[in-house]
């Protein structure tokens, strides 16, 4: 496996925000609101939405990275082997989404091993509260568009889904419908290997994968989805980009059970924070199940946060080194899919390339 080089340094600044995440480089289309004039949502100054406003701090130490509003973009109310997303986002454990129209029971793919949140409940047993979320099932879990929905769902929502209007998109936008191809100048070589980040606002656990679809092609979760337009991990660690220089941290890539090829998120998921479960109306309730306290949590021990106290994980960038597939010549949409795992949202964004 080789070694991450350094393209960008980035760190992203405290701000309240709720589970959000997006690609930051190469830029992707859903970030096409930084290019507003007075709308910044890199230094945290904008923020979206009025029934909870959030703002996204995001800088290099001197300039914001300017990411606009691209962790608004998003599925919720998604679970696996679900014909559908519904749009309800709320943290209720044990949730499966489509039980009343299932015609068998769904057991998760993931191997317990690759989990990032209530590492220490029994597979299947009620402590085990997650176990219909996105992440237990990687890849498996619907969505409303491989690069997103404005808002992540058709109308606002507490809990951070809504969308700030603009001239690029509305509430409940499809991205891969209303969001225009953003030229990056970026040309990766069929086979070879290139960089690419992305950055947690707040984070739900979970894990990642890169993929892409051919631009004269549909964008469909279909196209993103097929086995040779997945992106491998060639190295063995993750960078982590902080304003005062980047950080080598190892990562773990799932290697058995479902899930194959897809990345657990470095940064576990402390009790109490992110996951905590909500009442109905999408407010935290106080542990999971509501004022139970977190029975199935994690326990610093057996999945360490790699950047200590200080440095808990909120409002990081996380760089890959990644191996291009050996795909024809021509222009890409290259997609990133966060599943998480304690909500039932998928996070994507979709940024254009060229492949040579």
């Amino acid at each position: 496996m080789q070694r991450l080089i350094p393209t960008i340094g980035l760190l992203l600044l405290a701000a309240t925000v709720n589970g959000h995440g997006a690609m930051l480089t190469p830029p992707p289309r859903n970030a096409i609101d930084s290019t507003i004039p007075g709308m910044d949502w890199g230094n945290g100054s904008t923020r979206t939405g009025h029934i909870e406003p959030l703002g996204v701090g995001c800088a290099n130490g001197t300039e914001s990275c300017r990411p606009g509003q691209a962790v608004f973009w998003f599925s919720q109310g998604c679970t696996p082997g679900c014909a559908s997303c519904d749009s309800h986002g709320q943290r209720i454990p044990n949730w499966d989404h489509c039980n009343t129209t299932r015609t068998k029971p769904f057991k998760p793919t993931l191997d317990p091993q690759y989990r990032s949140a209530n590492r220490n409940a029994t597979p299947g047993s009620a402590q085990d509260i997650w176990k219909f979320q996105p992440w237990r099932s990687p890849g498996l879990a619907p969505v409303e568009d491989p690069c997103g929905m404005a808002g992540g769902s058709p109308v606002p929502v507490f809990n951070g889904g809504e969308y700030t209007h603009t001239k690029y998109a509305k509430q409940g936008d499809l991205g891969s419908k209303v969001l225009a191809p953003r030229p990056t100048g970026i040309t990766w070589k069929a086979g070879g290997l290139a960089n690419a980040s992305w950055y947690i606002a707040f984070n739900h656990g979970g894990g990642y994968r890169y993929r892409v679809c051919p631009r004269s092609e549909e964008l469909t979760e279909e196209c993103f989805a097929r086995p040779e337009h997945q992106l491998e991990f060639a190295s063995s660690e993750h960078l982590v980009l902080f304003s005062d220089g980047p950080r080598a941290i190892p990562n773990m890539v799932v290697e058995s059970g479902g899930g194959k090829g897809w990345m657990r998120n470095p940064i576990p998921m402390p009790n109490f924070v992110g996951s905590d479960c909500d009442d109905m109306s999408g407010h935290p309730c106080g542990g999971c199940p509501c004022g139970s306290g977190y029975p199935g949590g994690n326990t610093p021990q057996e999945f360490p946060n790699p950047f200590g106290v200080d440095r808990k994980g909120q409002n990081t960038a996380i760089q890959d080194l990644l191996r291009v597939p050996s795909l024809p010549s021509g222009e890409y949409v290259l997609g990133w899919r966060w599943d998480c795992e304690t909500s039932s949202q998928v996070w994507t964004s979709c940024a254009d390339i060229a492949i040579e």
